[in-house]
């Protein structure tokens, strides 16, 4: 008797252990993500998922190692493998607010890469310019143009489900299973607008939809407001 008292004992201690290098690494990883150190993050997740096995430290583990790849990848100026990473990022279904944040954040990079692909690609088929005086002032005024043009084209445009991610994200819809979301139209400012309405047994036998709110995206600035 007086043994099997001492293994659960022993038992109840390592699990504490267990629980408690799991949690100080998590609460690490998601401290280094905030300062955008994907590879420190991706260490501490790890190193939380040997400890225990769950779904939330395997999924913050592989986008982290997605993410740190393609930022690494990305300043040796490796456009191509770069956009591959962020690529792997963009299509996993995260189901955790942190992973669903790293995703939006793969989304971003995946075009700044695509970018500055083509910007190295145009780069290198320049031509050779003349270097008098009038061939100097059209070569600024070119460049000037080329740039206006750029950081215009540089602002990447929200698809709809990038948008829904981020309205969804915002009502904490995780959180209340009877929530769902359909896009709507597009307002004359041009956002997305979408409805979040409850369903619940009642609902679903008079085939009724009772709103939540209405909420609008900014396809820019990926702003997320309620539409009143």
């Amino acid at each position: 008797m007086k043994r099997s008292i001492m293994v659960i004992f022993l038992v109840l201690i390592a699990s504490g252990c267990v629980t408690r290098n799991y949690d100080s690494n998590m609460d690490l990883g998601k401290s280094q993500l905030n300062e955008e150190n994907y590879l420190e993050a991706h260490e501490a997740f790890e190193l939380a998922y040997k400890e225990a096995k769950t779904t939330e430290a395997r999924e913050l583990m592989d986008l982290s190692g997605f993410l740190a790849s393609g930022m690494k990848n990305f300043d040796d100026q490796d456009f191509g493998l770069a956009k591959i990473d962020f690529e792997k990022a963009t299509t996993y279904k995260a189901k955790y607010r942190v992973g669903k944040q790293m995703v939006l954040k793969a989304v971003e990079m995946h075009s700044v890469s695509d970018s500055a692909t083509i910007e190295t690609v145009v780069g290198n088929d320049e031509p050779v310019k003349e270097s008098t005086e009038d061939g100097s002032k059209a070569e600024d005024k070119a460049a000037t143009e080329t740039n206006g043009k750029g950081s215009k084209d540089s602002v990447s445009t929200l698809s709809k489900s990038q948008a829904e991610m981020l309205v969804k994200d915002y009502v904490d819809m995780e959180n209340f299973q009877n929530l769902h979301i359909e896009y709507d139209h597009d307002s004359e400012k041009g956002d997305y607008i979408f409805h979040v309405f409850e369903v619940d047994e009642l609902s679903q036998k008079n085939g009724h939809k009772t709103t939540w709110g209405w909420y609008g995206v900014n396809k820019k600035t990926k702003e997320v407001y309620e539409v009143m």
